[in-house]
């Protein structure tokens, strides 16, 4: 998925009846989605999923327990 798909589909998903926008999610709430994102993409895998990501295992369980909420 390119950039521009990714925030069109952002947008459209946080826009209300009148067509103004939602409070938007954070930085960091978009990070945590993401994250999740491609652990269910790889079936929970981590190292796949770090290998993705192009970070390590450790930061990857690191980055895990500061987005889960």
């Amino acid at each position: 998925m390119t950039m521009s798909r990714f925030l069109e589909t952002f947008f459209e998903t946080h826009r209300t009846e009148n067509d103004s926008i939602r409070q938007l999610p954070t930085l960091d709430d978009l990070v945590g989605e993401y994250i999740r994102a491609i652990l269910v993409l790889t079936h929970h895998n981590i190292t796949q999923t770090a290998r993705i990501l192009n970070i390590s295992r450790t930061t990857l369980y690191s980055r895990i327990r500061r987005y889960s909420s």
